[in-house]
C-alpha cells in the first residue's frame, strides 16, 4: 500500500512560499518555500511508493516518512487499496461513503475499516412509518443488517412524510413494503421484519437481541411505549434514540445504559418530582392512543432522521464523539440547543437496577417521586 494525499481534499493550491489544503471548509496554509512539500504532495497519488518518492526527491526514506506522518497528523493523508471483501457493486455503491469516512481515515484506520463497522453492525428500527426514512438511511449507508417492527398498514395520510412508500403501498402490511423497498435500496444487507403490535417491554426482547442500536418511532400508546423501549434496552444494555416532531420543534434524546445514563422511567420520576403540574398532564395521556393528531411535515420529519441517524453513524463507528444527549432544534428560528440529561441516574429508578421482571405502575412512579421531592 502506498499513501496517498485525500482526493477529497484536491486542488492542493500553491501560493507563495507555501501550499494551501482545505478540510472541512477550514484552509491550512503550510510553509513551503522551495516547493518541495508541494512536489511531494503530487507524488503521493498512490502510485509511488517511499521509495520512489525518497528517489524522485532525492531525500531520505526517513525524511520522506517524516513528511507523510506531519501531513497524517493534520489529516491529509491516507492509504489508498483495493479492499478484498468489498464487489464491484458494493464499492460503487459506497463511493460516497467512502469518500466521507476520507474525511476520518488516517495511516492506521482505513475508510474501508470504518465502512467494515458497519458492516458487521445490527439496528432495530421500532415504527416502520415514522422509522421508514430511518430504515431507508441505514440501508444506503450500508449498516449490515436492519430488523424492523410495525404492525400498520400504508394509509394515504402516511405519504406526506414516509416517503420510503407510494400509491401502490396503500394497504399493505407496512413491515412487508419496507423489506421489500429497503432491499431494493440495499439487496447486499439483511433485513428482517416483525408483524408485531407491541404491548409491552418482554415483546421487544427476543427482537432487540443482539443489537447495537435502536431507533424508536413509536410513540403510541402515549408515555407507556417509551417506557416499553426504555426497559428493554436498559435490560438488555443497548443504546437507543428516540425523538419527535410537535408542530416547530424537532426533539431527539439517545440514552446509552452503559454510559449509566437515566432511562425514561428515571426521567418521569424526576419530573414528576419537580414539576407537581407534570404529574397532572401525565397521567391525562398516560397509555392513551391519540388519532389524527400528528403534525408531521416530511421536510421537518427528514431533519429529524437526519440528525437521529448521523448522531447514530458515529456511535456504531467511532469516527467523532456523538452530541449532547439531548437535542433540540426550533424550526422557526433554525437554531439547535443541546443539553445533557436534566438527572443524572437515580438509584430510587426500579427499572436502571435492570433486574425487574415487571414494570413498576405510573402510581409506583409517582409515589418515588413524592420521596425523591421529600428529599430535596
Amino acid at each position: 500500500m502506498n499513501p496517498v494525499i485525500k482526493k477529497t481534499l484536491l486542488p492542493i493550491i500553491q501560493k507563495e512560499g507555501c501550499i494551501e489544503i482545505t478540510l472541512n471548509y477550514i484552509a491550512t496554509d503550510i510553509e513551503d518555500p522551495d516547493g518541495g512539500i508541494y512536489q511531494l504532495c503530487g507524488l503521493l497519488d498512490g502510485k509511488h511508493s517511499i521509495a520512489d518518492i525518497s528517489a524522485e526527491l532525492s531525500l531520505s526514506k526517513e525524511e520522506v516518512m517524516d513528511a507523510v506522518q506531519a501531513l497524517d497528523s493534520l489529516g491529509f493523508v491516507e492509504y489508498e487499496y483495493e479492499p478484498p471483501d468489498y464487489t464491484v457493486t458494493e464499492l460503487e455503491r459506497y463511493r460516497s461513503n467512502f469518500n466521507y469516512f476520507s474525511g476520518f481515515s488516517n495511516l492506521d484506520v482505513s475508510k474501508y475499516d470504518i465502512q467494515d463497522r458497519l458492516r458487521n453492525k445490527k439496528a432495530v428500527v421500532l415504527g416502520l412509518g415514522g422509522g421508514s426514512l430511518a430504515a431507508s438511511f441505514l440501508a444506503g449507508m450500508g449498516i449490515g443488517e436492519i430488523a424492523g417492527v410495525d404492525f400498520d398498514i400504508v394509509e394515504r395520510s402516511n405519504l406526506n412524510r414516509q416517503c420510503l412508500y407510494n400509491e401502490e403501498d396503500i394497504g399493505r402490511l407496512k413491515t412487508d413494503a419496507a423489506r421489500e423497498k429497503v432491499l431494493k435500496i440495499n439487496p447486499d444487507i439483511r433485513m428482517t421484519v416483525h408483524n408485531l403490535e407491541v404491548g409491552s417491554y418482554m415483546d421487544l426482547l427476543p427482537i432487540l437481541e443482539g443489537a447495537d442500536v435502536v431507533i424508536n418511532m413509536i410513540d403510541q400508546p402515549a408515555i407507556s411505549s417509551l417506557r416499553w423501549v426504555s426497559a428493554a434496552c436498559v435490560k438488555l444494555n443497548i443504546p437507543y434514540y428516540t425523538g419527535g416532531v410537535n408542530h416547530q420543534i424537532v426533539q431527539l434524546d439517545r440514552v446509552i445504559p452503559a454510559n449509566g445514563d437515566p432511562c425514561y422511567d428515571c426521567m418521569l420520576i424526576h419530573t414528576m418530582s419537580r414539576h407537581k403540574d407534570s404529574v397532572y398532564r401525565l397521567k391525562e395521556s398516560y397509555g392513551q392512543t391519540f388519532s389524527n393528531v400528528n403534525t408531521g411535515f416530511g421536510p421537518n420529519v427528514s431533519l429529524l432522521t437526519g440528525l437521529m441517524i448521523t448522531d447514530a453513524a458515529k456511535l456504531l463507528t467511532g469516527i467523532s464523539p456523538v452530541s449532547k444527549p439531548m437535542l433540540t432544534m426550533d424550526l422557526a428560528s433554525l437554531t439547535i440547543e443541546q443539553s445533557e440529561f436534566g438527572t443524572e441516574r437515580l438509584a430510587c429508578c426500579p427499572t436502571c437496577s435492570g433486574s425487574f421482571e415487571q414494570l413498576a405502575s405510573f402510581e409506583e412512579l409517582q409515589k418515588l417521586a413524592e420521596g425523591e421531592l421529600a428529599e430535596a
